[in-house]
């Protein structure tokens, strides 16, 4: 920063201070050797603080099957790092929350603050990264600049709710009146209350969104960070407002989000806005209902190919033609040529990461495998060319039964298998059928005589409640040890449906299928 800048914020009397509960809890951060019994004894002081402590290690985002009754059970359960960063980003909320406003509009400014760290966690857990609360508190303090110079440049936030409702015309005012804006003035104040370097380089470098990919932990921890304003936007600003494919295509180039991963990302999001609101006591953080605005999103993200996503952006930034042609080629590699949906190698990326994410949340994942009946003996009657329609035919009745946050991909041959994220076995089931249905009920035009061909599906459930009526769920959760045994299990049930008759959906039960599957076809 400036020092003829920094000198001047010095000498201002108007800037927050970390309140005393917040000291404690850097000075017990910085202790390499601290006890976990320190650590409940002093949040223990702050009955507010322990309970919010508790609430949160109950909650959804630490889906636990046991209950925590105490601080130290909560401490288990968080992690003695989680457990600090948590209260501190508590304890600096209430302080900070208590300021009186100049210029800004505080509850913008709180609900904006509060849907980019619900974002920010939620593309870390996208990510894989370990200090997910960590990156929760540095996009809850990215914009604290803002209230330090709300405090310090009283007619600086002239313009209100207006002005913050764009985020970089707000920036390039403070850089025309300070030479500097709030994120570098975040930056250097966070550093002057000690709090860890790695927050306040990512609170400094908040505006700066890298568009090339990296794996290096420091800077996905600082682009988790910056990526998470512009979210928050999706879900603050009116519907015109939203840049949705923008974002998206952010994402891809920053984090190496695909569409359908940034989507994931969204509907993580929406979902933990309700617990979000609760444990900070806030006012409703959306503009309109989450689920509303992820139905915007799905409109733009999934009804367009990721070509058209990046094509907006190479117009809008004049990115050369060599340039456009590469990513036309990568999007092209994860096609089937025949069918235009994806094919297996892509297939076998998106579901690796797709059963770790479920393994990992105890989240649902469900596959189901299709497969035409009586292929051979159609090809063999009418020719290959009538073969190939009817399996453009079937893609497209899937791609029609089938939410667009569902992956389709040639499985091979006359297969065809769909991963269902977030999708229970009762819903696989549902959706199982609906295709069977819409493939009884559709005519393949066979020059002037129409056929049908029909299909079998067996489906399969990981991480979630069994289908009601299993004889081995008994309502339990269902899981598989690897991803081989997970497609395994859905090939079982696939081979059960053609036993049992063809033209059904079976989904995977360890006995019957195991049986079925053992009898000669």
């Amino acid at each position: 920063m400036n020092p003829d800048v920094e000198a001047h914020l010095r000498s201002l009397v108007n800037f927050p201070s970390p309140p005393g509960v917040a000291t404690h809890i850097i000075e017990l951060a910085r202790d390499p050797d601290i006890e976990m019994g320190k650590v409940a004894k002093a949040l223990s002081m702050d009955s507010a603080l322990s309970t919010k402590i508790l609430r949160i290690a109950n909650s959804p985002l630490y889906a636990q099957r046991r209950k925590s009754e105490n601080l130290r059970q909560a401490l288990v359960v968080l992690g003695l790092n989680a457990t600090l960063t948590l209260a501190l980003s508590f304890s600096l909320l209430k302080a900070l929350r208590s300021a009186k406003s100049n210029g800004i509009s505080y509850p913008f400014y709180w609900r904006r603050a509060l849907l980019a760290a619900t974002a920010a966690r939620a593309l870390a857990d996208a990510k894989h990264q370990p200090m997910a609360e960590e990156i929760f508190l540095a996009a809850l303090l990215q914009d604290v600049g803002i209230l330090a110079l709300d405090q310090a440049v009283p007619d600086l936030y002239r313009g209100g709710e207006e002005l913050q409702r764009d985020h970089g015309a707000l920036a390039e005012a403070e850089r025309k009146r300070l030479q500097a804006d709030h994120a570098e003035i975040g930056g250097w104040l966070m550093r002057t209350w000690n709090l860890p370097e790695r927050l306040y380089l990512a609170i400094s470098h908040s505006h700066q969104i890298d568009q090339s990919f990296t794996a290096d932990p420091k800077q996905l921890f600082e682009r988790c960070v910056a990526l998470s304003g512009p979210v928050a936007d999706l879900f603050l600003l009116d519907p015109e407002q939203r840049q949705f494919a923008e974002t998206a295509l952010s994402a891809e180039r920053s984090l190496g989000l695909d569409r359908m991963a940034f989507a994931q990302v969204l509907g993580t999001v929406g979902s933990m806005i309700p617990e979000t609101e609760a444990i900070f006591e806030s006012e409703p953080l959306a503009r309109q209902h989450p689920e509303v605005i992820l139905e915007q999103a799905r409109e733009v993200l999934m009804l367009r190919s990721l070509h058209a996503l990046r094509e907006i952006n190479t117009l809008r930034a004049g990115v050369d033609n060599s340039n456009t042609r590469v990513l036309e080629l990568e999007e092209e590699t994860r096609r089937d040529a025949l069918t235009g949906v994806y094919n297996r190698a892509y297939l076998e990326q998106v579901l690796a990461r797709e059963f770790e994410y479920s393994t990992r949340h105890r989240w649902p994942l469900s596959i189901a495998l299709a497969d035409l009946d009586n292929f051979k003996t159609i090809n063999d009657k009418f020719g290959r060319p009538v073969g190939d329609r009817i399996l453009q035919g079937t893609a497209h009745i899937l791609r029609g039964n089938t939410r667009e946050t569902d992956l389709i991909a040639r499985f091979g041959g006359e297969e065809f298998l769909v991963v269902l994220p977030a999708t229970d076995a009762d819903t696989a089931r549902t959706v199982c059928e609906r295709i069977v249905t819409a493939s009884q009920n559709t005519g393949h035009v066979i020059g002037s005589d129409q056929a049908k061909a029909t299909v079998s599906i067996g489906c399969a459930t990981h991480g979630g409640p069994a289908a009601h009526g299993g004889p081995t769920s008994h309502g339990g959760p269902t899981s598989f040890a690897n991803l081989a045994d997970f497609v395994k299990a859905a090939e079982q049930a696939l081979h059960a449906a053609k036993l049992l008759g063809r033209n059904r959906t079976v989904p995977f039960d360890g006995q019957i299928s195991a049986t079925l599957a053992a009898r000669p076809a």
